[in-house]
């Protein structure tokens, strides 16, 4: 077995960081009681493994001239973890330096510039779940560090891995840096992810997220929960979409504690479950730091995005007032704009650009089929627009 031991390199080309700097990353192999716990945690068995679909997905680019940017996803499944990455490589992709409004040019990136982007995606998700201060990087080694005994069914990827621990920010940057084609060509960079964001949480954090303690991250079909989504987007695996934390009366004296979104968020969300009136999506998911969104929609996660980074004027006043109103005190900025709209496993292969007019009201029939969910899910935010697909086919 590997010991727990330091690994200490000098950098000498780094084009991220400034200064020289010795790298201490702290590497030490799993364990099978650790395995045990992620499983117990993501499954809801020791005795689960991940699926095919899982097993085979990495996070790797699409070749399409104008979908250069996109990640392609191969099965259904992980869908949650791969938009959740797509739009944190977005918002490196488009708004990492300081001009404000952006051009298509920089949907086009390079092969090394949007391998830059993911690198740095994974680096703010990692290091937002161990809360700004740590972070862990669990990668294979080839060869089992533990053997699998009792309850415990072996899957030849958790069994195999070393554990990596930075402190420091830029330790964390040169040694993704380092191993980025892990993650990008594979083959299972979805599950090391997964595996890392959990354990720079930790699982104790994690389990204290959810709002019931038996919750887990992988649901039916091997889908993302909202608190594996949630987890990547906030840092936090919390159960629900809303803002902060609502208590209910439960009777006989009980409170119960709904755990929502506690600060605004870098990348939004918008729902499908919200149209239907199953779910209210907060302003801290729904108005986000940066005009990009994780968009729920029947079991199945894509991402819409903006090029302008004012698009989203002045949040705040989302909590007091409606669009209307809004509109009249003129922190609307953006009263005609574009969305862009990405699903890596749709075999989409031409750019989608939607027009939104806030200027316009749509009358909206919940009960009319022909009406694209993603509309839907636009109108939670900007009710009743009209949604121009230019020249696109409506995806029903």
């Amino acid at each position: 077995d590997v010991e727990e031991e330091e690994t200490t390199g000098e950098v000498s080309k780094n084009p991220y960081l400034s200064t020289l700097h010795m790298l201490q990353v702290v590497s030490k192999p799993i364990d099978i009681s650790l395995a045990k716990e992620l499983k117990n945690l993501l499954f809801g068995s020791s005795l689960c493994c991940f699926s095919e679909e899982w097993k085979i997905q990495s996070f790797t680019f699409n070749n399409i001239p104008q979908l250069k940017y996109g990640i392609v996803q191969k099965k259904g499944g992980p869908c949650g973890v791969l938009a959740a990455v797509q739009a944190c490589v977005l918002q490196q992709l488009i708004f990492a330096d300081s001009n404000r409004n952006k051009d298509t040019r920089c949907l086009q990136p390079s092969e090394v510039h949007r391998t830059k982007c993911l690198t740095m995606a994974i680096a703010d998700i990692l290091w937002r779940a161990g809360g700004n201060e740590k972070a862990i990087v669990a990668l294979p080694s080839g060869r089992q560090q533990f053997t699998p005994v009792g309850k415990y069914k072996a899957d030849g990827i958790l069994e195999t891995l070393i554990l990596h621990s930075a402190t420091r920010y830029e330790d964390l940057i040169v040694f993704l840096q380092q191993n980025i084609r892990q993650f990008e060509t594979g083959p299972c960079g979805c599950i090391l992810l997964t595996v890392s964001v959990i354990l720079s949480r930790s699982i104790n954090l994690v389990r204290n997220d959810f709002d019931v303690l038996t919750n887990r991250l992988i649901g039916s079909h091997g889908y993302c929960t909202q608190e594996l989504v949630n987890l990547l987007l906030t840092g936090k695996a919390v159960s629900n979409v809303f803002n902060n934390v609502i208590e209910l009366d439960s009777g006989n004296g009980n409170i119960t504690i709904l755990k929502g979104v506690t600060s605004r968020s870098d990348i939004g969300l918008l729902s499908l479950f919200e149209h239907y009136d199953v779910c209210q999506v907060g302003c801290y998911l729904k108005t986000p730091k940066y005009p990009i969104w994780l968009v729920c929609s029947e079991s199945h996660f894509s991402v819409l995005f903006c090029l302008e980074k004012d698009l989203l004027g002045d949040w705040k006043t989302e909590r007091r007032f409606d669009l209307l109103e809004k509109d009249l005190l003129g922190d609307w900025t953006e009263r005609r704009f574009d969305l862009y709209y990405y699903d890596g496993l749709a075999n989409q292969e031409e750019e989608i650009r939607l027009t939104v007019d806030t200027t316009q009201m749509c009358t909206e029939d919940k009960e009319n089929d022909l009406t694209p969910p993603l509309e839907h899910c636009i109108r939670t935010k900007w009710q009743g627009a009209v949604i121009d697909w230019n020249g696109t086919e409506p995806i029903l």
